[in-house]
């Protein structure tokens, strides 16, 4: 009887230890929505486990949703409570306790399989939102929402500390840049004595800077992220979703709508009007990092609705994806409200299709007349940047796109009139030849912060091109830039003599590059191509000639190895990339289909890749694949024959037929601190930690600790204060669509792995897959808790409390079952 027993109890902890905290993602590629807690058609966001700067502004957004698209659900029985009060008693800035009420209909696809069979699902969805609000000071928050028969529970955290540690913050970020990088550019630029850095010419100055943490950069609706999703994680202390800034993304059509965060800049100008504010960038200055600094969008794409918010705050646009352009959404029912323009004091950078009337402004709008009219003076190359004033703001755009790589800025100039079209952001007809690198963008942006604001200053620094030179597997652009982001480094560090600066420096996330041996150039030229001639010089008749076993020869491995050239030039650039004999034998885990010979790639005449950099496939119809429809509504890339002129490894896809380049991968990140709060820095951490630390050096947030009020103790568990939802807009429902394809580019189209939009149709049956161990609308999911009260117990509380007590009677059954042995 007492084996028995112990065996019922562990097969009880069994199922205890089993159970998944409803937060926890829901395996898979694809599901309706990343903010639905599992098992549940109701969605909060901000998510549980949120955590806010007190005062930080913030909307908050609720969806209930129905997998029948012909029902509209209801939330007009809609309780929502914060630690047990009503919002209005506890949100700051909660000018009307009454949401905003929408319903719509949106699809998704329920896997990839489905996308590609173009069988997506629809369903209904009401959606409450909250704008602009705050919670009022440092503590925890426990949420509690329900409606009919679903509820959620929530906690936020709000911090903060008025003691400022810093008088500026400089973030620095390598876009893409992967530990194995660092390594990678410290082996091709310094030498050791006998194998020892430090007996040589030492590491990298960023190695150097004294504490080192890591950061995972994964994002809430995949554990591969992009840069507009992590960058808004550092700005913001929010994740979010691909493609999303500083939103929370939610299922509407409208990539405006989405419920909004403030970001690090916002809250400085909101409450600190005497600090400078900056951003330099080698990309285009409303590209997804840049952007993240200031704006709010769910689709990176929405640049030139972005360029609109840095100079005119937040304003609500509805994007057509028919016409590809925006329109005013002031027939728009809900009256978006946010905080003011960032208006930056230096904005650096690429991107004059944004900012010229001719090109992709948005509405056709000057903008350079715009910044002009405002006191800034506007510079479009090194001359005229150096140039610039410095007592007055600045606006420097040197490309029409983004800003071209170190090496052909400063070393293959000649290159950059291979580019297709012209690139002079004076839209003049001529090409951009005289671009300044990063390190005068962030030395003259710091001039000019200095002279202008007393109460110290925030600067964003990017260097972009160490992923875009990457994504092609362009690796001797991309170990450049990243050398010049340490150059960089270096010059800040000896200037900021009085140890006033918190910096730190990072990446929004890595890609999967890395180095496994050395290859020596001279050998692999020589090598014949098909194996027809040996090493020796003697004929060959292969019977597999793709093996090209006379080439992979020339690649060392382990001792053969050996040691690379250092690419350095007498003045310490990394001028000799090309010249190298012995080259970094490197590669990416991902590849589009490509051939690798391990060159110095220059650039094809004609080029369309921004910035100039290899491209190493080629999109083609492919005729033969007639039939098959992911090919024709995407195409297939194949070999580049301008890339390598086919002379070299072959290497066969292994990404989606439509990826041009490679991707980004799931590796943990560095993060180098210098200055107060840098031993904070010494840790692993979530992206979102890196907002707080530089928070934190400021001084901002409240340090005021909040104390929830006690909860009621009735004893059947019922009292709850709810919040009467009036319905103020009910639309028809319309087609909706949520996602797009990793570029940023299908946010409203059926390419992208959330699905696409589709008209309702009356007709679609409910879908037959259950959502959580139950067929929808039932409440039998474990954990959707459909009797459970908005009261003073934690929506899962009881549940928990169960387990807990099954854990403990399993170990003392344990023991007994020991004892009984």
């Amino acid at each position: 009887m007492k084996l028995s027993l112990a065996f019922v109890a562990l097969a009880a902890l069994a199922s205890a230890v089993a159970a998944v905290d409803p937060s926890t993602p829901t395996t898979g590629q694809a599901v309706r929505y990343r903010a639905l807690p599992r098992d549940s058609n109701l969605a909060l966001v901000p998510v549980d486990g949120a955590e806010f700067l007190a005062g930080q502004r913030f909307d908050i957004g609720i969806e209930l949703h129905s997998l029948d698209p012909t029902v509209t659900p209801d939330l007009s029985t809609l309780s929502f409570t914060i630690n047990g009060k009503a919002p209005s008693d506890i949100l700051g800035a909660l000018v009307d306790p009454k949401p905003f009420i929408v319903s719509y209909n949106s699809t998704f696809n329920p896997d990839l399989q489905s996308r590609d069979a173009g069988v997506t699902t629809q369903f209904s969805v009401t959606k409450a939102t909250w704008r602009n609000v705050y919670l009022p000071a440092s503590g925890s928050y426990d949420i509690k929402i329900s409606a009919g028969k679903e509820s959620v529970s929530a906690k936020w955290v709000a911090k903060g500390s008025k003691n400022r540690k810093a008088k500026n913050v400089l973030l620095f970020i390598g876009d893409g840049m992967a530990p194995s990088m660092i390594a990678a550019a410290r082996y091709i630029s310094k030498n050791t004595k006998f194998g020892k850095f430090e007996n040589g010419d030492g590491f990298l100055n960023m190695e150097s800077m004294g504490t080192i943490g890591k950061i995972a950069t994964n994002g809430i609706d995949s554990f591969i992220t992009d840069s507009a999703n992590s960058a808004g994680a550092y700005l913001s202390g929010h994740k979010s979703w691909v493609n999303g800034l500083n939103v929370y993304s939610d299922t509407s059509s409208d990539t405006l709508d989405d419920p909004k965060v403030e970001t690090l800049a916002e809250v400085i100008r909101r409450t600190r009007p005497g600090m400078c504010i900056g951003v330099v960038t080698t990309a285009n200055v409303a590209d997804a990092t840049p952007a993240a600094v200031y704006s709010h969008t769910r689709r990176r794409n929405d640049e030139p609705a972005i360029i609109d918010q840095m100079i005119n705050g937040f304003n609500h646009y509805l994007y057509n994806s028919t016409t590809s352009k925006f329109v005013n959404a002031s027939a728009s029912p809900e009256k978006i409200t946010w905080g003011p323009a960032v208006k930056a004091d230096v904005f650096l950078g690429g991107g004059a299709q944004y900012f010229n009337k001719s090109a992709s402004a948005l509405f056709g709008q000057d903008y350079f007349g715009a910044f002009s009219s405002l006191g800034y003076t506007v510079a479009f190359d090194k001359a005229s940047l150096d140039a610039a004033p410095k007592n007055a703001p600045l606006l420097g755009i040197f490309h029409t796109g983004h800003m071209d790589t170190w090496y052909d800025r400063e070393v293959s100039t000649s290159v950059l009139s291979l580019a297709k079209n012209p690139t002079s952001p004076k839209y003049d007809g001529t090409w951009a030849t005289s671009q300044p690198g990063l390190e005068q963008m962030t030395l003259k942006a710091i001039d000019v912060m200095e002279a202008r604001c007393t109460d110290g200053w925030f600067l964003m620094s990017e260097a972009a091109s160490v992923d875009k030179a990457m994504h092609p597997m362009d690796y001797d652009r991309g170990l450049a830039d990243l050398l010049e982001l340490d150059r960089t480094l270096k010059k800040v560090l000896e200037r900021d003599t009085k140890k006033e600066t918190a910096i730190f420096l990072t990446a929004d996330h890595s890609q999967a590059f890395d180095v496994y041996g050395s290859v020596d150039i001279k050998y692999f030229r020589s090598a014949n191509n098909n194996d027809t001639i040996q090493a020796d010089g003697k004929p060959s008749t292969p019977s597999d000639p793709s093996l090209h076993i006379a080439q992979r020869q020339s690649i060392g491995v382990y001792a053969d190895a050996g040691w690379p050239d250092n690419v350095l030039d007498a003045n310490g650039l990394p001028s000799l990339l090309g010249d190298a004999r012995f080259r970094l034998a490197a590669g990416k885990v991902d590849s589009p289909n490509a051939f690798e010979n391990y060159e110095h790639k220059t650039p094809a005449k004609g080029s369309t890749a921004n910035p100039l950099t290899r491209n190493p496939s080629v999109k083609t119809s492919r005729p033969d694949y007639a039939q098959n429809t992911i090919i024709t509504s995407q195409g297939i890339y194949v070999y580049d024959p301008l890339d390598t002129n086919a002379v070299g490894l072959p290497r066969g896809g292994n990404l989606p037929t439509g990826q041009s380049t490679s991707v980004h991968s799931l590796q943990t990140v560095d993060l180098y601190c210098a200055g107060p709060v840098a031993a904070s820095c010494a840790r692993v951490m979530d992206n979102t930690e890196l907002f707080f630390l530089m928070a934190d050096a400021l001084g901002l947030g409240d340090s005021a600790e909040y104390t929830p009020p006690s909860p009621t103790c009735d004893a059947d568990n019922t009292s709850s204060t709810t919040v009467t939802v009036t319905v103020t807009y009910t639309a028809t429902p319309t087609s909706g669509s949520y996602g797009g394809d990793d570029s940023g580019k299908g946010a409203t189209s059926g390419s992208g792995s959330y699905g696409g939009n589709a008209s309702p149709s009356t007709s679609t049956t409910t879908p037959a897959a259950n959502y959580g161990g139950g067929a929808p609308g039932s409440s039998t999911g474990s954990v959707k808790a459909a009797s459970t009260p908005a009261g003073k117990d934690m929506l899962y509380s009881s549940a928990r409390a169960n387990a807990a007590g099954v854990i403990g009677l399993a170990i003392a059954a344990v023991g007994a079952f020991a004892l009984i042995l």
